[in-house]
């Protein structure tokens, strides 16, 4: 456990964010080496990873549920010393986990052949879709306690061993993809299903380490399965409250991603696979504001629990700054060198063409995500992430029903999907300002009435 209520809070944020950065740097660096495994067997492979993996933001919905209740929970109860409360929670949100795990697998399982056909653009690709599916599923299903046991860590300060676990289980990820896909080695050859399955063995891998991690006497929290069979409504209800609405966001997230889909599949697996390796790049490129809204939202937790509230605003303010730092640079390197970066993943000129096209407009949403990520972070560690619900959902709402009126008004080009993107999350950002100057103020009193504290 590592007290974030003392010390330079610069200091705490940064280190924090460097530990956060390494696990997801790697896992986002497998991600884009799989994306070049299976790029190399063709568009409608790429195009069918990218459809079955828009399932995942079903499973990163209800993780983060549990990682942003669970984490906000633990963080405060650390910073107002109450370890007994902090382990009560942990052992509640495994419970959670567990049960979820189970739902989870038996609905995606039930779907998986219905949502691979009615995606699709073509046979092959419905086909390549429900391979890659038969091992996701319950790769994701296993997210979850992996996320709970995850997120208690980061409520305490201590980083270093989800982050061993996190980067285990992608260099295992890497080594089997390759294995799986093309049967090297005397392996099968599955294809983009080899895929799916070596995401599976390294997940499996995660969750037995950080299992045995918390075995170890000097752990700080410890697991109790007896009281995982006993759940305590109130425990459950206060990550729900906290967790769900994050949670909702990323179903919407989930969501507008499959009406994307739904949008180019008329275009065909030309404009998906640019869209998924696009995607992807976008996806990398948001590593350090997200790795900061976590940090951040950790620290947050521990100070508004020890009531100190100018700690909470200098957590802000540094989350604010650092993330526009981090993310001008990359808008730069987007509009500079576009094709570069899109040529990495395939050769198939029309893909690199729509991909250059996404990036040159979408990548102009990242200053505007920095912020909204920078807000975020700070209302999710106060307990409060219902404004971040209600700003998501109308930036969603303004970019979908703004594309369906223009799809029956006029001919619709791909291109204005994208701009539409960039102004929604303008709005986005625009209302998670103003509704963390609010919550501020509501917690803490005017910024200048708040006594710096003598630690």
């Amino acid at each position: 456990m590592k007290d974030l209520t003392q010390g330079p809070v610069i200091k705490l944020l940064l280190g924090m964010t460097a530990f956060m950065l390494v696990g997801m740097g790697v896992q986002t660096l497998y991600s884009l080496v799989d994306l070049y495994w299976v790029g190399s067997l063709g568009p409608q492979a790429v195009a069918a990873v990218t459809i079955a993996s828009n399932l995942m933001f079903v499973s990163l919905a209800v993780s983060q549920m549990l990682g942003v209740g669970t984490g906000a929970l633990i963080a405060q109860a650390v910073g107002a010393k109450d370890h007994a409360r902090a382990h009560f929670v942990f052992n509640q949100a495994m419970s959670i986990a567990l049960l979820i795990t189970v739902l989870f697998a038996a609905l995606a399982w039930t779907a998986e052949g219905a949502y691979s056909r009615a995606f699709s653009a073509d046979a092959e690709t419905t086909r390549l879709v429900a391979g890659y599916l038969h091992w996701f599923v319950p790769a994701m299903a296993l997210q979850f306690p992996m996320m709970a046991m995850s997120a208690a860590l980061r409520g305490t300060g201590d980083l270093k061993p989800g982050t061993m676990v996190q980067v285990g289980t992608v260099v295992l990820n890497m080594v089997f993809a390759p294995i799986l896909i093309f049967g090297w080695l005397g392996a099968p050859k599955l294809g983009v299903a080899g895929a799916g399955l070596a995401t599976l063995i390294a997940v499996v891998a995660g969750v037995v380490g950080l299992l045995f991690y918390f075995r170890r006497p000097q752990t700080y929290l410890k697991l109790r399965a007896a009281q995982w069979s006993s759940p305590q409504a109130g425990a459950w209800g206060q990550i729900l409250k906290i967790g769900l609405p994050s949670a909702m966001e990323f179903a919407l997230m989930g969501g507008y991603m499959i009406f994307i889909t739904v949008i180019l599949r008329g275009y065909g697996a030309t404009e998906q696979a640019a869209f998924g390796i696009g995607q992807r790049l976008l996806q990398a490129a948001m590593l350090p504001v997200l790795a900061l809204s976590f940090a951040s939202s950790a620290l947050v937790g521990q100070n508004y629990g020890a009531k100190l509230g100018t700690r909470v605003r200098e957590t802000y303010a540094a989350t604010l700054k650092l993330g526009l730092i981090s993310m001008l640079g990359l808008v730069v390197l987007a509009q500079l060198m576009p094709e570069t970066l899109i040529r990495g993943f395939t050769e198939d000129a029309g893909v690199i063409a729509a991909g250059v096209r996404f990036l040159n407009i979408i990548s102009f949403n990242l200053l505007a995500v920095s912020v909204a990520f920078a807000c975020f972070g700070v209302l999710s560690g106060l307990g409060n992430t219902v404004p971040t619900l209600i700003s998501t959902t109308t930036r969603f709402s303004f970019i979908v029903v703004t594309t369906l009126l223009l799809i029956h008004y006029d001919r619709f080009e791909v291109a204005r999907l994208w701009w539409l993107s960039v102004a929604g999350t303008v709005v986005q950002m625009l209302m998670n300002l103003a509704f963390l100057r609010r919550e501020l103020r509501l917690k803490f009193g005017p910024a200048e009435a708040v006594a710096v504290p003598s630690t």
